[in-house]
């Protein structure tokens, strides 16, 4: 069953502006989903509308099989959100951030103590619970806000920039427990960030949107194979061979390399297809017509580069840092007035 399906998605504002133009797509269910895109691209324009936040212009959506325009308040049983700016108050424990969540979410009140106690323990929180939320690291507070939208089970949990501002260790142990609801609960994901490593670490299918359209939507590695070639860099050892050193590896590798540059009297780079899948072929010819090999440096495309090559441009994670300050400058304000 897909968790998604979007057929003809519009989003247009006064001016005929077109921040979603048309966009079809659907997300599987027991998924992680990643949404990127540069800024203006028409990513929060999607998640608003998917979300129930804004009216959809032109098209149809459905969350699990629930039409979002006809049926919202069920589709908002369905699904979590959680947005860039902080959702917990600073003023009130974890334990009781979760217990307020909870009375929002209507759940009832035999079945609270449970739940709390769940997404404690998924999140990494229970030592916590009764600490007030000023005195949580950015890493703490994020995984409380996921837990917050977990409460009441939802299948569909939207993530807006979930490690935005965290260092790599924060940001690891986020990835972490977003696995563990992934897998544990089977809870589909679907999130926005302008990591490429995160993107590529967490998720099974990536779409790219741009102008506010859908560039392409594929799994990390076929991203990267669509961009075509890889890099193969090695230090030779070529002084018993023929002087025309170009022609004769030409000629040992016919098939698997598409060029071969010479970037030094030993340092060699070849141009393939599939690096790593060709590398040892190309490594095992070598070796078998006595060349020495030195020194050797793989490089397989990236996600970046299929960014790149969808897009036009290099996903700004400066703008990223952008946000970052202003959400950090609300962290600041947040503990000062807890």
């Amino acid at each position: 069953m897909n968790a998604i399906e979007v057929k003809n998605f519009s989003k247009i504002y006064k001016g005929d502006i077109r921040a979603v133009d048309n966009i079809s797509f659907d997300v599987n269910e027991g998924i992680i989903f990643g949404f990127l895109g540069p800024n203006g691209a028409g990513k929060s324009s999607t998640i608003k509308m998917l979300i129930t936040l804004t009216k959809i212009t032109k098209g149809t959506a459905r969350i699990f099989g629930v039409d979002i325009q006809k049926e919202p308040s069920k589709v908002r049983e369905l699904i979590g959100y959680v947005p860039q700016e902080i959702s917990a108050d600073g003023s009130l424990t974890g334990y009781e951030n979760l217990l307020l969540s909870a009375k929002l979410y209507d759940i009832p009140s035999k079945e609270r103590k449970e739940r709390i106690k769940n997404i404690l323990d998924i999140m990494g929180l229970s030592e916590r619970a009764k600490s007030l939320v000023t005195t949580y690291s950015g890493g703490m507070v994020r995984r409380l806000e996921i837990g917050q939208a977990m409460l009441h089970r939802p299948r569909l949990l939207f993530l807006d920039e979930p490690t935005i501002g965290l260092d790599p260790a924060g940001r690891k142990l986020v990835w972490e427990h977003i696995r563990k609801l992934n897998k544990e609960w089977n809870t589909t994901i679907f999130l926005t960030t302008h990591y490429m490593e995160e993107a590529e670490d967490l998720c099974d299918q990536i779409g790219i949107i741009d102008h506010g359209k859908i560039s392409i939507i594929d799994s990390p590695e076929a991203l990267k194979e669509k961009v075509g070639a890889g890099t193969i860099t090695v230090t030779l050892d070529l002084e018993n061979h023929p002087k025309d050193a170009k022609k004769y590896l030409a000629s040992l590798l016919t098939g698997l390399a598409i060029s071969i540059s010479e970037l030094s009297p030993q340092k060699w780079q070849f141009i393939v297809h599939n690096a790593p899948k060709n590398a040892p072929k190309i490594l095992q010819l070598l070796n078998d017509n006595h060349i020495y090999i030195k020194d050797l440096e793989i490089k397989s495309p990236t996600i970046d580069d299929a960014f790149l090559k969808f897009t036009g441009t290099q996903l700004d994670e400066d703008s990223s840092k952008d946000n970052w300050k202003a959400v950090k400058q609300q962290r600041r304000t947040f503990k000062r007035l807890g």
